[in-house]
């Protein structure tokens, strides 16, 4: 019997080329699709699992309560860790992070673009890095000891053991090296090249205490019981930290709450200030799953509605299998076959378009996704979503089609109830509607990135080349700016913290007008005297930085409009003058007030800026060129570059990519989305063209007499599309408003955003 299903289903599926080309082509994109998305879900996901103790790690973060806010980040002070393990018995273990911007050397070689890290002797008792050589236990304990990545050891010590070899911390600092541990996983929240032992710090301050409470650039990480209450636990820590700060609050007015976050929450979870890197975004892998599994929903109603609408010239078939003593649940089991059997054919061809398509897709959300390496669930995958989809698209039919009654599928055409029609009206309506709403929702993410890209931010960033300048390098900035001044095009140029692609470093200031327990913090970058004229900011009371007053360097401070209205002065005029305090021991006057710019995206409004001249700060020089001669200008400054610090590649980026960069996250759902749209809206289309067909087929006699008696060939076209397009246009009625309230809901995350037309 069952042979005999599949005779009968492989002729239906020859017989019927434009049904089964239909069926299949749209099962085949819709798998595809879902694939594809699982993969990335599976991926983003994925992140810190690989750590054996995942599920009892939580990071320390804080919540500063500010005059004007809150200042939620993921750093916290020194003294934290080591209290609160001290206090708490729930804290197992406790370790400390921070990154270093020194620079490493061997042989008195320097060691470029090294990513350094500190971290406490409990380092890998929390975390899992399995080591290659070394005790885990012993590595990180003493001062001096540095562990490098397997990839690091390699490239510098080749197939030789490094273990016990000497490195040095900006040419000074001999480092002992204490082990070697794999890569770290590119699905980690955080990552290093080498990691120095903590107790380096306290060797280089002469083991001074740590009770800076409000030093806070360390990530730390705490190891509590499986299954602890950790919510619990912050308010007990929040109320210790008080009574140990007590002195500190009394005098600044500032405090902390404490707060526990998971460490399988952070990359998806979390977007504090002065995260370690950029994090994923949950709400995007909830809206890209959505779309892969609506999509896989519409090609399933494609097969329920072209199933339904065919059974008719099946009737006869089965009012014959009903004679000769089929009953229902044989039909059942028949026609469910035949789905499942579609939708195997429609799963093969998909894997062909997954693995043409992966690259693409790969490149459109940054990731490097593979479809069998690695990933044994990837074929429990495909037999899901071969069972699911075939139930799915064929237990509708199976059902109506082994419901007819045999006297009437032999007398001639079934005939559907209105129930059967409506149902088959509703699919194509909910099809639509799917495609109308991604429609209007790439169209909306797309008119914002334009928005975005074409929105005047307050400073030029057109032409703007900004080049880092490496740790090991600091001492010749000066050499460099002046060699790049030099050089043909280059406008002007200046030394900077400024840049997109790094944060802005927030310190504690205290403004004239403010008693001594109302210190907030603020935003602040480290600029020398060409630091506006090459950005083109434009100034709106006082003056810029000058060589011509050798006091701007020790006394003088630049503000945005944003922080005069922070600081409560009259107006950007009565702001010349007025004494600052700023947290790092430099006291001065304002000279000076800039139009407010756009410093960070534009997810957020401009806010309170201090500007300063600071040499030890400028990571960045920054060099407006003439847009002519561009290649010629870059090779220029690539080798004088080379000229001075051979050691070192050079790097640089512009401006405006840089800034678009910010809305990395948004690119990739606009591209994503609009990938996913074209495609329902072809799997949309495919059902309604089969069901077009199917129609004029089942009205070829009709079309041929209205012709006969005159019918114009746009009136038959009219008569025939019209129910179609109702369909349609109900489809519009309804995703309009969701669409509309979606995007909305979106753009709620930006600061400056475009309006939705109708």
């Amino acid at each position: 019997m069952f042979r005999n299903y599949l005779k009968v289903v492989w002729r239906n599926l020859s017989k019927n080329k434009l049904y089964s080309f239909i069926n299949i082509a749209g099962l085949s994109v819709g798998i595809a699709c879902c694939v594809l998305i699982f993969l990335y879900v599976q991926y983003e996901l994925s992140y810190d699992k690989y750590n054996v103790k995942a599920g009892q790690i939580y990071r320390l973060t804080e919540v500063l309560h500010l005059p004007d806010g809150n200042n939620e980040r993921a750093v916290t002070s020194p003294p934290m860790a080591p209290k609160l393990q001290a206090n708490f018995p729930e804290v197992l273990k406790s370790v400390r992070i921070s990154y270093s911007g020194r620079y490493l050397s061997y042989e008195k070689k320097k060691i470029p673009s090294s990513h350094i890290m500190y971290a406490d002797s409990a380092f890998f008792d929390i975390f899992t890095f399995p080591m290659i050589s070394g005790s885990p236990q012993k590595a990180l304990v003493n001062p001096y000891s540095i562990v490098l990545t397997e990839s690091m050891a390699k490239k510098y010590f080749g197939a030789v053991s490094p273990l016990g070899k000497i490195m040095q911390l900006s040419d000074t600092i001999p480092l002992t090296i204490t082990g070697v541990v794999k890569d770290v996983p590119i699905n980690s929240h955080f990552s290093f090249d080498c990691i120095l032992s903590r107790s380096t710090i306290n060797a280089l301050s002469q083991n001074q205490p740590e009770t800076e409470w409000f030093n806070n650039n360390y990530y730390t990480y705490l190891l509590l019981p499986a299954n602890c209450d950790y919510h619990a636990l912050e308010n007990k820590f929040s109320s210790f930290v008080r009574k140990e700060m007590a002195d500190e609050i009394k005098s600044s007015g500032l405090y902390y709450d404490l707060k526990l976050q998971p460490l399988l929450n952070i990359h998806l979870r979390s977007n504090l200030n002065s995260e370690i890197n950029p994090n994923g975004d949950i709400t995007y892998v909830y809206i890209f799953s959505a779309a892969a599994f609506l999509i896989l929903l519409i090609a399933c109603i494609n097969f329920i509605n072209l199933s339904t609408a065919k059974s008719v010239t099946r009737a006869k078939e089965i009012g014959l299998r009903k004679v000769i003593g089929a009953n229902r649940f044989q039909l059942v089991v028949q026609f469910l076959g035949e789905s499942l059997l579609f939708t195997v054919i429609a799963t093969v061809i998909s894997v062909v378009l997954i693995q043409i398509g992966l690259p693409y897709f790969n490149s459109f959300t940054g990731r490097s996704l593979t479809l069998f390496r690695g990933n044994a669930g990837i074929v429990f995958l495909f037999a899901a979503i071969i069972f699911l989809a075939g139930f799915l698209a064929g237990i509708y039919p199976a059902l109506l089609m082994s419901s007819f009654s045999p006297v009437q599928a032999l007398k001639g055409p079934a005939k559907y109830e209105w129930r059967d029609i409506f149902l088959r009206k509703g699919l194509v309506v909910f099809q639509f509607t799917v495609a109308i709403i991604l429609i209007a929702g790439a169209g909306l993410v797309y008119k914002q990135l334009q928005f975005i890209q074409n929105q005047k931010i307050g400073l030029n960033k057109d032409q703007v080349i900004e080049v880092p300048i490496p740790p090991s390098q600091s001492l010749q900035k000066d050499i460099l700016l002046q060699q790049f001044q030099e050089t043909p095009n280059v406008v002007n140029a200046s030394l900077t913290s400024f840049s997109f692609k790094e944060p802005v470093s927030r310190i504690a200031t205290l403004p004239e007008g403010f008693a001594d327990n109302q210190v907030n913090s603020y935003n602040s970058i480290f600029v020398d005297q060409n630091f506006v004229p090459t950005f083109q900011i434009p100034l709106a009371a006082g003056r810029n930085f000058s060589t011509a007053f050798p006091t701007d360097s020790n006394e003088a401070f630049i503000i945005n409009e944003a922080a005069v209205k922070a600081f409560r002065w009259k107006n950007d005029q009565a702001a010349i003058g007025k004494n600052i305090d700023w947290g790092l021991g430099k006291k001065g006057k304002v000279i000076g007030v800039v139009k407010d710019f756009n410093y960070t995206s534009l997810h957020d409004n401009v806010k309170p800026l201090i500007i300063q001249i600071l040499p030890e700060g400028y990571s960045f020089i920054a060099l407006r060129v003439n847009a002519t001669g561009l290649p010629q200008t870059i090779a220029a400054l690539s080798s004088k570059w080379k000229e001075l610090i051979p050691d070192e590649s050079f790097q640089y980026s512009f401006l405006d990519d840089d800034f678009a960069a910010l809305y990395q996250s948004e690119q990739n759902l606009q591209r994503v989305l609009g990938l996913f749209t074209v495609l329902s809206v072809f799997i949309a289309c495919l059902g309604l063209f089969g069901l077009a067909a199917f129609t004029i087929r089942q009205r070829f006699k009709e079309i041929g007499i209205r012709k006969v008696i005159g019918a114009s060939t746009f009136s038959i076209v009219s008569l025939i599309s019209k129910d179609f397009l109702k369909l349609v246009v109900i489809s519009f009625l309804i995703a309009a408003p969701v669409a509309w309230f979606g995007v909305n809901k979106w753009l709620q995350n930006f600061a400056y955003q475009v309006s939705i037309s109708w």
